[in-house]
């Protein structure tokens, strides 16, 4: 069976992604989500990706792009504060180079494919603009529960304009190029479910902690 097209693989999307949010909102399994969120990432990236584009050498060497340009921009960003604002990672995601955890590059291709495969799947729309607001929505959620999960901390505690601004702009420059050197699939019914589940997580994250209404 096409697990495209298989409603219990999106049902199990769903429910993967919500008991993680539960956890974190009740404080269970903290050392084991900690250790296997880089990796989590990482999968979640190359399934949404080849899920949401046919899989080329052109589509190869998008994610290649988009991968090597967001870690740039993001190492730049913990330098110099430019253009996110200031911000440091902690070692909760691994591996670090110039500041920026590895697997940071790897949360930008998910979230731009995701948002994609949602732009065309519920609006039938192949526009940029869209895939750029879908993409600053689900990072709106991303930094709070960022912040409560201890993966990065913003100076002041709270990501200025000027964060949500450049995810926009850099989104809409990642999808544009996506759409110079892949051809989107016409079946985008599981990636967009997987975006709205990972929503499901970061609001659900955000909502436990910062509110700790879950935890005695």
């Amino acid at each position: 069976m096409n697990l495209r097209h298989n409603s219990w693989t999106i049902v199990g999307v769903y429910v993967f992604f919500i008991a993680g949010g539960i956890w974190n909102s009740l404080g269970y399994f903290q050392n084991f989500m900690t250790y296997t969120t880089p990796a989590v990432l990482v999968i979640t990236a190359i399934v949404s990706y080849s899920l949401t584009y046919r899989i080329s050498w052109k589509s190869g060497l998008a994610a290649l792009a988009i991968f090597v340009v967001t870690w740039g921009v993001e190492a730049l960003g913990v330098a110099t504060g430019f253009p996110f604002g200031e911000y440091v990672y902690t070692d909760t995601l691994g591996l670090q180079v110039l500041g920026v955890s590895l697997v940071i590059p790897f949360a930008w291709i998910a979230v731009i494919s995701g948002s994609d495969a949602v732009t065309g799947h519920f609006f039938s729309r192949v526009s940029v603009l869209l895939v750029g607001l879908f993409a600053t929505i689900f990072d709106f959620f991303l930094e709070f529960a960022a912040d409560a999960l201890d993966y990065w901390h913003w100076e002041g505690g709270f990501p200025p304009t000027s964060n949500y601004m450049s995810w926009f702009v850099i989104s809409v420059a990642a999808a544009a190029l996506l759409r110079d050197t892949t051809k989107r699939r016409s079946h985008l019914r599981l990636p967009a479910h997987l975006y709205m589940a990972q929503l499901w997580y970061f609001a659900l994250t955000v909502v436990g902690l910062k509110s700790r209404i879950f935890l005695p």
